[in-house]
């Protein structure tokens, strides 16, 4: 009797550990391919030079681009649409899409919003507002800790910033 109980124990410590390296495992590749898929993004939002984020997938071929590497890569991670930024002042709201690239505030796949960056140069007193409109786009991006038993536990986000760009879409 005292044997059977001791081998109870010792197969209930090692579906502990299987539950641990496989929920360890899920999360690691989901991590990966969310940086794969935001990396990707920006790449993409980089060499149009910019996007504009209240087009459609029809209107819009970086939009179009990116939903079709989303869909390509089968990239399903949802979460929930982030916090509206603030940049001097004012409210920079997320343009949110889902897998088919519409946009979608409910469940969405990926997150983008326009930055502006500061216009005005200055040196001590002496300002110029000379500058080109300057903007730079925050890309947001879903992971989850998804067991196979208990389905998912944990969401959470990975936010990207491309470079500065000048002029681009409005």
């Amino acid at each position: 009797m005292r044997e059977a109980i001791g081998g109870t124990w010792l197969f209930q410590i090692v579906i502990v550990f299987i539950l641990l390296f496989t929920g360890f495992m899920c999360l690691t590749i989901n991590r990966s391919k969310a940086f794969n898929v935001k990396d990707q993004i920006i790449q993409t939002i980089q060499s149009y030079n910019g996007i504009d984020t209240g087009s459609s997938v029809e209107n819009s071929e970086a939009l179009a681009e990116i939903v079709s590497y989303i869909k390509d890569n089968s990239y399903r991670t949802a979460g929930k649409v982030p916090a509206d930024e603030k940049v001097n002042g004012e409210k920079i709201p997320y343009t949110c899409y889902n897998r088919d690239g519409k946009e979608d505030r409910d469940n969405p796949v990926f997150c983008i919003a326009k930055m502006p960056s500061d216009k005005d140069a200055c040196a001590g007193d002496t300002c110029f507002n000379e500058l080109p409109d300057m903007s730079y786009y925050r890309v947001v991006v879903f992971y989850q800790l998804d067991l196979p038993i208990f389905k998912e536990l944990f969401s959470f986000k990975i936010v990207g910033d491309t470079k500065t760009m000048y002029g681009g879409p409005k």
